[in-house]
C-alpha cells in the first residue's frame, strides 16, 4: 500500500466525486426550471451568452459564440438549429467571412431569455443558501476556488517583462467610459449608483426584502457604499417614486420607463464604443478583466 494511499482519507479523496454531484445536481434543477420556457441547460447557457453579447452591440458567428460560451462549436451549431427552430435564435450571412453565420436574438429568444435568468437567479439564490448566499463571502470563496480549477497555474508563468496591459491602462478606460457614462446618465438628472440600483432591482428582482437589497450593494466594491450610504441611496429612490417603499422592492412604472430609457441610451453608445472589435476579442477582455479583479481583490485580503 502506498504512502499515498494510507494518508488521503475518504474526505480528501472526495473532490472529484463531489463536484459531479453538484455539476448534476445544478444541471437537472436547471432543466426542470427552464423547461417550461422551452429551453434545456444548455440551450439556456447558449441564448444566455447570445443575450450577453447582443447587449454589448455584437452579432456573433456560431464559432465567435462558441467561445464566449466555453461549448464545443460542433455542440453548439446542434443547439443552435433547436433554437432557430423554436423562434428564438436567427441565422444570417455574415458580412464579412462567407463562411460564417451571424446569429440574432429574435423578440421571442429575448423574452425567453430575461424570464429564464430571472428563474435561475432565484434557483442559484436557492442552491447557495446554505453557505450565506450569492452574495455571501463564502460563495465568493467558492468561485474564486473553482476558478483555480479551471485555470490553474504554478506560478511559474510569473513575468519577467513589463506587462503590456498595466493598472493605468485600466484605471484610464475605466474613466473614460465612467465619464461617458455619466454623460448619459446627466439628461436624466440620474447617478451612476441610482442607475446600477435600478439595473439590479430590474434584473434580479423583486427583492423579498429590502434589507435583502441594501446588503447586495454593500457588497459591490465598484459602488463604494457602507450600509448608511446604501439605506440614503434607496430612500432617494423611493423618493423619486423609482422602486417601491413596500415589499417586495420593485421598480414602479416610473422606475421602470427611466430603466428603459437608460438602458436604450447605454446599448447605443456601446454598441459604437464596441463597433470595431470582434466578439472573441471582447470575450478575452473580459476574461483579463475578470482575472485582475479576483486577483486583486485576493492580494487586497493578504494585505488585512
Amino acid at each position: 500500500m502506498s504512502i499515498y494511499s494510507i494518508t488521503m482519507t475518504l474526505d480528501d479523496a472526495a473532490t472529484g466525486r463531489l463536484l459531479w454531484q453538484v455539476t448534476t445536481r445544478w444541471r437537472a434543477a436547471v432543466d426542470r426550471a427552464v423547461a417550461p420556457l422551452g429551453l434545456t441547460h444548455a440551450q439556456y447557457t447558449l441564448l444566455g451568452s447570445l443575450y450577453g453579447l447582443s447587449r454589448s452591440g455584437t452579432r456573433p458567428s456560431q464559432r465567435e459564440l462558441a467561445d464566449f460560451a466555453g461549448l464545443e462549436p460542433i455542440y453548439v451549431s446542434k443547439l443552435i438549429r433547436a433554437l432557430e427552430g423554436a423562434g428564438m435564435v436567427v441565422r444570417s450571412e455574415h458580412p464579412s467571412d462567407p463562411r460564417a453565420l451571424q446569429l440574432t436574438l429574435t423578440d421571442k429568444g429575448t423574452a425567453v431569455i430575461r424570464e429564464a435568468v430571472t428563474v435561475v437567479h432565484a434557483l442559484q439564490d436557492e442552491l447557495t443558501a446554505p453557505i450565506g448566499g450569492t452574495a455571501g463571502p463564502r460563495n465568493r470563496e467558492l468561485i474564486h476556488t473553482l476558478r483555480a480549477l479551471l485555470n490553474p497555474s504554478d506560478g511559474s508563468d510569473l513575468m519577467t517583462e513589463s506587462p503590456t496591459l498595466t493598472g493605468q491602462d485600466i484605471s484610464e478606460a475605466h474613466g473614460a467610459v465612467r465619464k461617458l457614462h455619466e454623460h448619459i446618465l446627466h439628461s436624466t438628472g440620474s447617478s451612476s449608483n441610482q442607475h446600477i440600483t435600478l439595473r439590479v432591482v430590474a434584473i434580479r428582482g423583486p427583492w423579498s426584502t429590502r434589507t435583502a437589497l441594501r446588503d447586495h450593494l454593500c457588497d459591490q466594491p465598484q459602488l463604494g457604499l457602507d450600509e448608511p450610504a446604501a439605506n440614503q441611496l434607496l430612500d432617494d429612490l423611493e423618493d423619486q417614486e423609482l422602486i417601491t417603499r413596500t415589499t417586495p422592492v420593485a421598480l414602479t412604472a416610473r422606475g421602470e420607463d427611466l430603466h428603459t430609457r437608460l438602458a436604450t441610451a447605454v446599448q447605443g453608445t456601446a454598441a459604437r464604443l464596441y463597433q470595431d472589435l470582434t466578439p472573441a476579442e471582447l470575450a478575452v477582455a473580459h476574461r483579463v478583466l475578470a482575472k485582475v479583479t479576483e486577483r486583486a481583490d485576493h492580494l487586497s485580503q493578504e494585505q488585512k
